[in-house]
């Protein structure tokens, strides 16, 4: 294994993580070698597409961190390009691999509680810049860097979300704040139509709440409501799934159980990982074993992408946007 980075300190951080055979700063090098059989690209997003492309030209298996690209554009190219590849390529979706997102998820398929109706998400986490946080790396506040700020860099992963639970977005309504004054957005609220038929509202926020770094998700079903609260930290004390039905008292799960239950079904053996980042990255790794399409795939990008793409051309015009419509051009201009 061999982790390459332009800084020495985070070569140096790599290889304390993780013991690697070698670190370098000749990023291509290491993609073109012939002793690396698969890459994971996990660096800045304005330097995704060109690092999967060299990943796709020396016919290596790739896992790439969210968002993409900056802009829907780059997305939608490089999701082509990687369709007619053949090679294994997952994104960094790991929230796809979290308990509570299964749980829920099973609940909506099987309708035990009747049919999904309507949602509300809300998502926040301290700016991730070096003005927020002292010591943190300050790219996601540029444009250039970064493409966007709390809705792409950060609830990228609530677009997949909600598209796993609720199918693909038909149209979306949303406005936008910069409050902290950088090049991109820290408050951006949507409100969401899927194709089934479900609607929805998502908050997202950058702040300066720094430690704190929450999602809280409430479902309304037919004949019931759940409530979930859950972080990126296996067993995170922020954790919580409350059942509501009619007339009864709320039902708050065991989620030890609920874990064992999901680890134990994917075979998952060990129990001394921190972040869901593990399950992803071995989802990727069994799909090369053997031989098969990984999930989430860059399709699955693709949908979270336009939704995200939608969002920022309604905040831009003021007006509802088709999803639909965003497929047929380039990103706009964001304000």
């Amino acid at each position: 294994m061999v982790a390459a980075d332009p800084s020495e300190h985070a070569r140096q951080a790599a290889h304390r993580n993780c013991r690697f055979d070698d670190t370098t700063d000749d990023v291509e090098a290491v993609i073109a070698s012939p002793g690396i059989d698969a890459v994971i690209i996990a660096t800045p997003t304005h330097t995704h597409v060109q690092l999967v492309r060299a990943a796709l030209a020396a016919g290596k298996s790739v896992l790439c961190e969210k968002p993409l690209a900056p802009t829907f554009f780059e997305v939608a190219d490089l999701v082509r390009t990687v369709s007619t590849s053949g090679v294994v390529a997952q994104v960094g979706f790991h929230q796809r691999f979290h308990p509570i997102v299964n749980r829920l998820h099973d609940a909506v398929v099987s309708q035990e509680l009747g049919g999904a109706m309507g949602y509300i998400l809300r998502e926040d986490q301290f700016w991730p810049t070096g003005q927020v946080v002292p010591g943190h790396s300050s790219w996601r506040s540029q444009r250039s860097l970064a493409g966007g700020g709390a809705l792409l860099e950060h609830s990228i992963h609530a677009a997949d979300i909600l598209c796993f639970l609720f199918g693909p977005p038909v149209r979306v309504y949303a406005a936008q704040r910069a409050v902290f004054g950088f090049e991109v957005e820290d408050v951006v609220a949507l409100t969401i139509e899927h194709q089934s038929g479900v609607v929805g509202n998502l908050l997202t926020v950058f702040n300066g709440v720094r430690g704190r770094e929450v999602r809280r998700l409430e479902v309304f079903f037919e004949r019931g409501a759940v409530e979930t609260t859950s972080d990126f930290i296996v067993g995170a004390p922020e954790d919580s799934f409350i059942v509501q039905r009619p007339d009864e008292p709320p039902h708050r799960l065991d989620l030890h159980e609920l874990r064992e239950q999901y680890f134990g079904s994917l075979g998952v053996v060990r129990r001394d990982f921190l972040f869901y980042t593990y399950l992803a990255t071995r989802a990727w790794v069994r799909a090369n074993l053997e031989g098969r399409p990984a999930s989430p795939g860059f399709p699955d990008a693709l949908v979270a992408h336009g939704l995200v793409e939608a969002a920022y051309r309604s905040a831009a015009t003021g007006a509802p946007v088709e999803v639909a419509d965003v497929q047929g051009g380039d990103s706009v201009e964001r304000p």
